[in-house]
């Protein structure tokens, strides 16, 4: 009778965890992006523009999709993206990829970076052989200071938070980053992990911004 009731609850909670998963799904012949929200339950977000034939879940990074012409994160189209030769890089929420030419983050460029270089370090902060990376943001660094450069992520719950923010709201408060409005590439939101943290020798930085 144990044995039994042991696997009722193993099905039970297969059930509840698939129906609490998120990802990529195939529904009356069209590929959808499912959510589970705390008020809305199990939700189908219909991918636009997506080129059924072609569409597949990169196996690397699940919450990664492409088709011939476009690839996807989380069911919204990844910025310039192309899709032969497109890397995932991460197999976590942290949707860090490459392709040839550029380097992302979720849906965004992480600007200027060199895919030939890039390593990421610990959420938020990567580096190339160029500068760092704070999300997609360099971080105008030297070249000691690049050397230098240590992950210290003391802020033990803020360490992995998130913030994506349209440019133009980002520039009112970051005006240093204005040259963004004058790139080859149409740069939309960027992102920035705001509870990071990182040292120099001679520097202390919170995010993106250094602490005076």
């Amino acid at each position: 009778m144990k044995t039994v009731w042991i696997i009722m609850f193993v099905i039970i909670f297969m059930v509840i965890f698939q129906s609490c998963e998120t990802g990529y799904t195939k529904k009356n012949g069209q590929w959808t992006w499912v959510t589970n929200d705390e008020n809305f339950g199990k939700r189908n977000h219909w991918i636009e523009g997506i080129d059924i034939n072609s569409f597949k879940v990169l196996m690397k990074n699940k919450n990664f999709g492409a088709d011939k012409h476009t690839v996807y994160f989380k069911g919204r189209k990844v910025n310039y993206a192309i899709p032969d030769g497109f890397e995932p890089l991460t197999d976590t929420e942290y949707g860090y990829a490459k392709d040839r030419q550029r380097v992302f983050l979720d849906n965004e460029v992480i600007i200027k970076a060199d895919p030939n270089t890039f390593t990421i370090l610990e959420f938020p902060y990567s580096k190339d052989k160029n500068d760092v990376y704070c999300g997609t943001l360099p971080m105008g660094l030297s070249k000691n200071e690049m050397e230098e450069f240590k992950v210290t992520n003391t802020e033990k719950y803020m360490k992995g938070s998130k913030t994506t923010t349209i440019l133009s709201e980002f520039l009112k408060f970051n005006p240093k980053y204005q040259w963004i409005e004058s790139l080859d590439i149409k740069v939309e939101k960027v992102i920035v992990g705001t509870g990071g943290t990182a040292e120099t020798k001679s520097r202390k930085f919170i995010g993106l911004n250094e602490v005076k």
